[in-house]
């Protein structure tokens, strides 16, 4: 199933039940406005019945089917797989949205190998972008999928194929990374939080004055004069204050030596 315009257009699948399976090529469309179904029935030799395949809407407004899977019965309890590479366009027929028209696709360049299950995403420049897929064999008593991880470019303007490389991640890019994690989760130096703690706590508990007064002279000078001596300032603490030994006071001011 793809978009178109207004419109879900739905290509082939399968019905599978205990006794019996089929695979269809039938096409629908439902229209996103009304919301109804119709089948459309396009000229042209189109896809044979098949599930799995991929489509995609081209700048031109036609529809790519690509690859897909279908199986027959070969004989009683025998079936035989057949995976599908080969691409057909779905376009409308002389611009008219009620009359389709089917026509085969040769691309030229990488092809992928033949699978079913891609996933399909539309890229820049109008690329369609093809990953992945499986690839069943199949025998009369087993079964053997093999799972792709490969990337494909459609340029449905060029009618090409290429297939994409993946760059790898720089090893450089690597060991930075990995050098800056190591710095983050470093433990830090034994002691250096407590006393990095103890520093915060004075700070938060001594006054303006005291921090000022403690980065200029020793804190074991606590004469008034000395201070005063050492600083250039008169300090004038109150005579209570200095009967209580309650000097300095906090937010004290220093006055220029008259």
């Amino acid at each position: 199933m793809v978009a178109w315009k207004r419109q879900l257009i739905l290509f082939g699948g399968f019905h599978e039940s205990t006794r019996d399976y089929i695979y269809y090529n039938d096409v629908y469309a439902f229209n996103l406005d009304t919301f109804t179904w119709s089948k459309l029935s396009p000229s042209g030799t189109g896809p044979t019945p098949r599930s799995g395949c991929q489509m995609s809407v081209t700048p031109q407004g036609g529809i790519v089917v690509y690859g897909g899977y279908s199986k027959q019965r070969v004989k009683k309890d025998v079936d035989k797989g057949t995976r599908h590479s080969d691409m057909f366009l779905l376009k409308p027929e002389d611009g008219r949205e009620d009359k389709w028209v089917w026509t085969r696709m040769n691309p030229s360049g990488v092809k992928p190998t033949p699978r079913s299950g891609f996933s399909v995403a539309m890229a820049p420049n109008h690329q369609t972008l093809f990953f992945g897929g499986v690839c069943d064999e199949e025998e009369e008593e087993s079964l053997l999928g093999e799972f792709f991880n490969d990337l494909y470019f459609y340029d449905a303007t060029r009618n090409r194929w290429f297939e994409g490389q993946l760059k790898k991640l720089r090893s450089g890019w690597r060991r930075r990374t990995q050098k800056r994690t190591v710095r983050r989760l470093r433990a830090p130096r034994v002691g250096s939080t407590t006393k990095t703690a103890e520093r915060r706590a004075v700070r938060r508990t001594e006054s303006p004055c005291q921090g000022r007064l403690a980065s200029a002279v020793p804190m074991s000078a606590q004469d008034p004069a000395m201070l005063s001596e050492a600083l250039g300032a008169s300090v004038r603490p109150d005579a209570q204050e200095r009967a209580e030994g309650g000097w300095p006071r906090p937010g004290c001011e220093l006055s220029p030596v008259v």
